[in-house]
């Protein structure tokens, strides 16, 4: 009887210990992915179409931003 309360307390232990794992894995997984998000992009407006893109993917003429090449013909 001692014997099967005693594994039991251990069995528990166990599964404590490996939950407690478990959790500080997806705790350092969700810091690593929130470092890795990307920096917040300055948006911009097609002066044509008046659509919002990156400023980065826009093409500029002047102080003109464009979404293509065709509205910035």
């Amino acid at each position: 009887m001692n014997l099967i309360r005693l594994l039991i307390i251990v069995a528990i232990i166990w599964l404590a210990y490996r939950m407690y794992q478990n959790w500080l894995a997806k705790k350092a997984s969700t810091h690593k992915q929130q470092k890795n998000k990307p920096d917040i992009e300055n948006m911009v407006q097609c002066s044509t179409c008046g659509v919002h893109i990156p400023e980065q993917e826009a093409l500029k003429l002047g102080k003109q931003f464009f979404c293509c090449e065709a509205h910035k013909k």
